[in-house]
């Protein structure tokens, strides 16, 4: 399997959701969190499509956007030994009472005859401004991230395990250069406020 998982036991501190799943999904989230990276290190390709998205992405086209997103998308699984997948880029983000909508995951769906298939959206949802380049990023790698746990991993389901978030952020370490700004929204807090409040959320 192309991953790496890290010595010892899992999360110390599993969330409360975890007792609540079947035998079968309690396995599949244990090896996700004992999975901390992968064995594939982005290259030199993935890191220049990578900087050519946040260049197109501080222009604000949608369409431009959208096809440069698909490129890293392309580079990442040419890299991980996987098909490729859609990605779609809209403009401003949905909101709820929960907060923006950042990206969204679709798997395949065999009855349907469904492929899988990645959602992004490039606007605040307040003020409508194009979203910083790091955090879109990570984004468009968070959903990467569930797409690998069936492709690449061969999970049969993907949950935000701390094996999850320390995978997306191998992928963003490696992808982005280091003098990007740190985040203030997006994944990231999603993360934050996944350990303070130990459960999952949707997907």
């Amino acid at each position: 399997m192309p991953s790496t998982r890290k010595p010892g036991p899992v999360s110390d501190k599993l969330p409360a959701f975890f007792y609540r799943l079947p035998p079968h999904a309690q396995r599949c989230y244990l090896e996700s969190d004992s999975i901390t990276r992968y064995q594939f290190v982005p290259d030199a390709s993935v890191a220049r499509s990578v900087a050519g998205l946040t260049r197109v992405l501080a222009k604000g086209n949608p369409t431009d956007t959208e096809h440069a997103a698909r490129a890293v998308a392309t580079e990442m699984c040419r890299l991980a030994g996987v098909a490729g997948l859609a990605v779609d880029v809209r403009e401003v983000r949905p909101k709820n009472t929960r907060g923006e909508l950042h990206g969204l995951f679709y798997p395949s769906d065999p009855r349907k005859g469904t492929l899988p298939r990645i959602v992004l959206w490039m606007r605040t949802a307040e003020r409508r401004e194009v979203v910083k380049p790091r955090t879109f990023v990570r984004t468009l790698m968070h959903e990467l991230v569930h797409y690998f746990d069936y492709s690449v991993l061969k999970l049969d389901d993907s949950f935000h395990t701390h094996g999850f978030f320390a995978r997306e952020s191998f992928l963003v370490r490696t992808t982005i250069a280091p003098q990007e700004p740190p985040e203030t929204e997006g994944p990231a807090l999603l993360r934050a406020w996944l350990d303070r409040h130990g459960r999952d959320t949707d997907r």
